[in-house]
């Protein structure tokens, strides 16, 4: 760290013995960078003394590219990697195919050259019999086969619902969780936000079915007592309630700051670390100024519980809808049409029409809707971006 920088925070990551920096580093938003820039947003990263990185996908050549940036430095970072997803013919696919997710995982170790993953992340788990099978079956089982042979030092699981993460942390298999944190998800109603149906579709619950459903209040707390630390992921909900966002449908409704944003999801506890998706240096920076920001400029309190409900049916642009038959990227297309919805101009019909798939290209199968966490239609942002750029 050069002289007059600040000084990165660290915190203790549960039970496990590390410190984790207080602002970790997603890999979300460079699938397709190329190599400079992905060395200059990890050197500037370590620099600053960022040492916890989570990579959960990306390409082939991504990957490679991390690895050249970490050559020299690996020992300065603690790497999180995923079982249970994989890239294929260039998109992203959440699978339980044991062949595949150990054919990618063999890839990650070889393509960022490394020997040893410090948390491996069993991953993208959201229902009961998904995580019966990666509890009690050969996922579980490889990871822990993994630790004892000491190239993996921690098992976690990522998950967007609150009941699913409950009851993984219970059975006590879990060293670390990474889950949601920020005021949108915070604050989305629970029926809407986790009591989903076989097929992701909102149950509608009753009052005593909500009174006895979990709360994230439930989940923290439990982390808190069996030492397992949360790794906050989308502590910026996609960028959807960052001031200035003009990518999603709810500016003006949320407008925080990367400094607000981080100071809320440090305000829990038992939260180790926010993995914000950094797409470059300049991004980075903006919440390395959480660091060094006034206790005025971290105050979050204009969030209003009011905001409940408004926000139901906002993509994340997460890609955990993926992979599509007719290749269309999805969460772009969706981007483009929120934006487009506020005022279309020629750029965003260029960048559209620049796409190699459309929403014209959708056969509406609903695959991507029954994949998305989050309940979101996204057959139906297929059809909303049609109708918007005419095509």
């Amino acid at each position: 760290m050069k002289k007059g920088e600040a000084k990165v925070i660290y915190r203790d990551f549960g039970k496990t013995g590390l410190r984790v920096s207080a602002i970790g580093m997603g890999c979300e938003y460079v699938w397709t960078a190329d190599e400079k820039q992905i060395s200059d947003l990890v050197h500037a990263a370590v620099d600053a003394g960022i040492n916890y990185f989570d990579l959960f996908v990306g390409t082939p050549a991504t990957r490679e590219y991390y690895g050249k940036a970490l050559k020299g430095i690996r020992d300065k970072v603690y790497l999180a990697g995923h079982l249970g997803c994989a890239d294929k013919d260039g998109q992203y696919v959440k699978t339980r195919d044991e062949a595949l997710c150990k054919d990618f995982l063999k890839q990650f170790f070889e393509k960022l050259n490394t020997d040893y993953i410090d948390v491996l992340f069993l991953h993208n788990c959201d229902d009961e019999a998904d995580l019966d099978e990666i509890l009690n079956g050969w996922m579980y089982a490889y990871a822990k086969e993994l630790k004892d042979t000491g190239r993996v030092g921690f098992i976690g699981i990522s998950s967007h619902n609150t009941k699913i993460s409950l009851n993984a942390v219970k059975s006590g298999k879990i060293d670390v969780l990474m889950f949601p944190v920020n005021p949108l998800f915070n604050l989305l109603p629970q029926d809407t936000a986790d009591a989903r149906m076989k097929g992701r579709e909102v149950k509608i619950m009753t009052e005593e079915e909500k009174a006895a459903y979990p709360t994230k209040q439930e989940l923290y707390e439990l982390c808190e007592k069996k030492g397992v630390p949360i790794v906050a992921m989308k502590p910026f909900a996609a960028g959807n309630i960052l001031k200035n966002h003009e990518e999603g449908r709810l500016k003006g409704l949320l407008s925080l700051t990367p400094v607000q944003c981080i100071s809320y999801v440090l305000s829990f506890p038992q939260v180790a670390c926010p993995v914000p998706g950094f797409a470059n240096v300049d991004e980075l920076k903006q919440s390395l100024a959480y660091l060094t920001a006034s206790e005025e400029e971290k105050d979050f309190s204009e969030i209003q519980e009011s905001l409940v409900g408004k926000f139901a049916n906002q993509c994340m642009y997460c890609n955990h809808c993926q992979p599509c038959p007719k290749k269309i990227d999805i969460a772009e297309v969706t981007k483009l049409a929120d934006m487009a919805e506020k005022e279309i101009t020629d750029e965003l019909r260029k960048r559209y029409a620049a796409l190699l798939a459309t929403g014209e290209d959708c056969i509406h199968c609903g695959s991507c809707t029954r994949r998305c966490p989050f309940g979101i239609d996204a057959s139906e942002n297929m059809r909303r971006a049609q109708r918007i750029f005419g095509f």
